[in-house]
C-alpha cells in the first residue's frame, strides 16, 4: 500500500516548534510498515510543507496529533476523506477522546500503535470480496456500517521483550529530515511517577520499558558525526545503573556527541534523603557529551509541587542547578504556572528564583488540562474549562477558570 503519515504543525507561535524535532511515533511506524514492503513517506509540517498531490495518490493517510494540533489534523483528514482515501489518527488526545476523533477520521489507534496499525493495514489491503473485518484489532476505534462508534478492547502495553525488539525510527522517511537541528533518539517508554497534569503515564503506563544498551549504541553509531543528539525519553534517568552503562558505552566507543535529555532534578543525587550528590554520575554525563538537561521543575511554590504530585522540593531544584553547573552542564528549567495553590506573587517568585539560581534558559507555560489526566477530569467535572477550542490547549493560553 501507498501510506502517507502526517504530523501537523500547531497553529500560531509555539515553543515546541522552535526545535525542529519530529515526534518519533510516525518514524517508528514508518520503519515497521516499510519493512513490510509498504511505500511510506512522512510529512512533518515543522520541517517541510505537505505535498498534497502525493497525498491524493495514497491508499491510507495517517495523522499523529497532540491536543493543540488535533483541529488541524481533523481539517486535513476531512480534505483526505473527500478524496475517498481512508484516514487514521493516533496520539494521546484521540486515545482518550476517540468518539470526537471519529467525527473526523475513519479510524483511531489508541495508545501504543505499532501492532494496531499493522493489523489495520493488513485488514484494509485484504483482497476479500467481503467488507474488511476490524473487530479483532485491539486498540482500534472505528464506525460500524450502521454508523455507531465501535471501540475494541484496549491493547495491553507492549512487554519489555516486545519493546526491545522494536527497530529504530526511520528518520530518513521524513520529508525535510535534513533540516532537523538535533538527532532524536528514544531509549525508554513510560514513567514511574504520577504527576497530576501529565498524560504520559496514561498513554504509556508507569511500567518503564527500556531498549537494550547495545541497540541504543548501535543507533548512535549510525548517526556518528551527524551533530547533536536529543534523547527523547520523558525521563532519561529512571534506572541509574542502566543510564550509567549507556554513558560508559558511549565513552568507550567514542560516541560522545553533544547531547541533551529530559530528567528530574533528583538525578543529581546519590542519596536524596541526605542530599548527597552523585559526582560519579555527573562526571559520566559530562564525559559522555551532555551539554544540557531539560528539567521539569514545575514550581517554586511547595504547595503547588504537592498539588502536582511532583514528589520534589524546592531545595532539589536549587541543588540540581548548582550541581549540573559544577560539571559544565546547562540547565533548561521548565515551569508550569497557574495552579489553585499559586497566587499573584508566585509569578515574580518564579522569575526571581530562575535569575537568582542562574538557570540558563527557562520555559514558562500555563497549567493546561490534557484529556486522560486526573487534572482534566477534575476541571471538566467542576465546569472550569473556558473553551473547547483545542488549538489553545498548548500551554500558551489560559483555558481554565
Amino acid at each position: 500500500m501507498k501510506i502517507r503519515l502526517i504530523e501537523p504543525k500547531a497553529p500560531g507561535l509555539n515553543v515546541f516548534d522552535r526545535a525542529r524535532l519530529p515526534r518519533l511515533g510516525l518514524p517508528l511506524l514508518g520503519r515497521i510498515l516499510a519493512e513490510r514492503g509498504h511505500d511510506v513517506r512522512i510529512y512533518v509540517e515543522t520541517l517541510a510543507p505537505i505535498d498534497w498531490a502525493d497525498i491524493a495518490e495514497a491508499d491510507l493517510v495517517g495523522f499523529s496529533s497532540t491536543t493543540a494540533t488535533t483541529p488541524t489534523a481533523y481539517q486535513m483528514a476531512k480534505r483526505v476523506r473527500a478524496l475517498g482515501i481512508p484516514t487514521v489518527i493516533g496520539g494521546s488526545h484521540v486515545t482518550f477522546l476517540p468518539d470526537e476523533a471519529l467525527q473526523h477520521c475513519d479510524f483511531v489507534v489508541r495508545r501504543e500503535g505499532q501492532v494496531t496499525l499493522l493489523e489495520l493495514v493488513d485488514a484494509l489491503k485484504c483482497n476479500s470480496s467481503e467488507a474488511p473485518d476490524f473487530s479483532h484489532i485491539l486498540g482500534l476505534s472505528y464506525r460500524h456500517p450502521s454508523g455507531h462508534p465501535v471501540h475494541n478492547p484496549d491493547r495491553p502495553p507492549c512487554t519489555q521483550e516486545d519493546f526491545a525488539a522494536l527497530p529504530s525510527p526511520a528518520l530518513d522517511l521524513i520529508v525535510g529530515h535534513e533540516r532537523m537541528t538535533n538527532i532524536p533518539i528514544m531509549t525508554q517508554w513510560g514513567c514511574p511517577f504520577a504527576c497530576d497534569f501529565c498524560s504520559v503515564i496514561h498513554m504509556f503506563g508507569r511500567r518503564v520499558r527500556a531498549r537494550p544498551i547495545e541497540a541504543v549504541l548501535a543507533e548512535l553509531e549510525t548517526y556518528r558525526d551527524r551533530g547533536a543528539v536529543f534523547f527523547y525519553d520523558d525521563n532519561f534517568v529512571v534506572d541509574k545503573a542502566r543510564t550509567r552503562a549507556l554513558m560508559r558505552g558511549m565513552i568507550e566507543r567514542g560516541l560522545t556527541p553533544s547531547w541533551s535529555a529530559q530528567m528530574r532534578a533528583e538525578a543529581v543525587y546519590k542519596d536524596k534523603s541526605s542530599s548527597e550528590l552523585d559526582h560519579e554520575f555527573l562526571g559520566l554525563m559530562r564525559d559522555a557529551g551532555c551539554t544540557m538537561v531539560y528539567c521539569g521543575f514545575e514550581s517554586v511554590n511547595p504547595a503547588t509541587l504537592d498539588a502536582y504530585n511532583k514528589h520534589q522540593a524546592v531545595r532539589d531544584i536549587r541543588d540540581s542547578v548548582r550541581a549540573f553547573h559544577e560539571y559544565g552542564i546547562h540547565v533548561h528549567g521548565m515551569f508550569v504556572l497557574g495552579a489553585d495553590t499559586d497566587g499573584k506573587e508566585t509569578f515574580q517568585r518564579t522569575v526571581d528564583f530562575a535569575l537568582g539560581n542562574e538557570i540558563d534558559t527557562v520555559q514558562f507555560l500555563m497549567l493546561t488540562p490534557c484529556p486522560g489526566t486526573p487534572f482534566y477530569e477534575r476541571m471538566a467535572a467542576q465546569d472550569r474549562l473556558l473553551t473547547d477550542d483545542l488549538s489553545l490547549y498548548d500551554g500558551h493560553h489560559c483555558v481554565i477558570q
